[in-house]
């Protein structure tokens, strides 16, 4: 699927990106290395942010494109916002 959405890298070394499907990933910045992906639902074609909460990484992305120039789903809107547990800190997923 294309990818319409913004790109966002982190100093940890991790890119954030979706597609129209609604696929959201994170690869490896240096390599491209799929380190994880999940359908979130709802295209994704707007910016991705990445911020911290009390030392926590948090992301938050748009979901819901929708263009009648791209084959996506009918969905409604919603801003998913994703954390990582301490057990993924540990790993070096930051």
């Amino acid at each position: 699927y294309p990818v319409l959405s913004g790109m966002t890298p982190t100093a940890g070394g991790v890119v954030f990106f979706g597609d129209v499907d609604g696929n959201f990933y994170a690869l490896n910045a240096a390599t491209g290395e799929k380190l994880w992906g999940e359908h979130i639902g709802g295209g994704i074609g707007g910016g991705v942010i990445t911020y911290a909460v009390d030392g926590k990484q948090k992301v938050a992305v748009a979901a819901g494109f929708t263009s009648p120039m791209w084959p996506t789903k009918i969905t409604t809107a919603k801003v998913v916002v994703l954390g990582l547990d301490d057990a993924a800190l540990k790993k070096g997923f930051q």
